[in-house]
């Protein structure tokens, strides 16, 4: 991901240190001037998080805003990537839309290794995509081996991943009025200065090869770069994901209607209190019938 960006690891903090973490009084990582100077980017763990010391530290704290009730946290290598692109180049607010899912077009993965597919679904889903088309090239989702399933579907976190996979090719490009094919890197135009908002009209295709890009000159195929370093390989949970953000920027969240009053949080009969330490309840297993 570093090389990707042309950033180093570091074990050190050079220059202020940006956090990237869901925590309170986070900023969302859109909306922000390009990086300037030398700058740490520190991204924790996928369940715990960067420490309340790093935070302390951090002169920033950005999050990636999700749009999913069910899949709220992105691979971390995939959340380095998205935040490092983001911090690098900068970028417009997130908009706001009446109906963004009208907005959103459709996205078309090419996919040769099963956890990066698996990945890549993930953060589909959590930047707010309900239906993602899927060139399996080998990479076992729909027909690989048992264990290639079942490690693709837990990157995917298919368990609570509502998303719906739709077994495609390059041949489907014809059903649709506008299709972008983004490359990591290259001479093109820069994916932010696309219009990624024309619904399901239009196409946006991640993970192609040079063997596609030869196959498609003629056509009407369009092209874009997210201008990343070269690379022979560069993983596609980490081109896709940072394609999916700023899909999701600029296609944007719901704007509230005037008027409206805002969701109340939950009510409930009864509040569990934690009891003191060394206390001890007996409960008869008869009375768990009762639920």
């Amino acid at each position: 991901m570093a090389r990707l960006l042309g950033a180093v690891r570091s074990a050190s903090i050079v220059g202020p240190l940006i956090a990237i973490e869901n925590a309170p009084g986070a900023r969302p990582i859109y909306g922000r001037a390009p990086l300037r100077d030398q700058t740490t980017i520190a991204v924790g763990n996928e369940r715990r998080g960067l420490s309340p010391r790093t935070l302390a530290l951090a002169a920033e704290t950005l999050e990636i805003p999700t749009q999913s009730r069910t899949v709220k946290t992105l691979n971390v290598a995939a959340a380095a990537a998205i935040a490092g692109w983001y911090v690098l180049h900068g970028s417009a607010r997130q908009a706001q839309a009446a109906r963004p899912e009208l907005r959103r077009p459709s996205v078309f993965l090419m996919g040769r290794d099963h956890v990066e597919v698996g990945s890549s679904l993930r953060s589909a889903a959590a930047l707010g995509f309900r239906d993602v088309l899927l060139d399996d090239r080998g990479a076992g989702w729909f027909e690989g081996s048992a264990a290639e399933r079942r490690e693709a579907r837990a990157a995917a976190r298919r368990h609570k991943n509502p998303l719906r996979i739709h077994r495609a090719s390059a041949d489907d490009f014809d059903r649709f009025e506008d299709v972008l094919l983004v490359l990591p890197s290259g001479s093109a135009k820069p994916l932010q200065r696309e219009r990624l908002t024309h619904g399901r009209r239009q196409l946006i295709v991640v993970g192609s090869d040079s063997a596609d890009l030869l196959r498609m000159a003629q056509g009407r195929v369009r092209t874009a770069t997210l201008d990343l370093e070269p690379c022979e390989d560069p993983p596609l949970r980490l081109v896709a994901s940072i394609v999916l953000a700023e899909i999701a920027r600029q296609v944007g969240r719901r704007r509230r209607i005037p008027g409206k009053p805002a969701v109340r949080p939950p009510r409930y009969e009864a509040a569990v209190r934690l009891g003191a330490a060394g206390d001890v309840v007996f409960v008869d297993p008869s009375r768990l019938l009762e639920y």
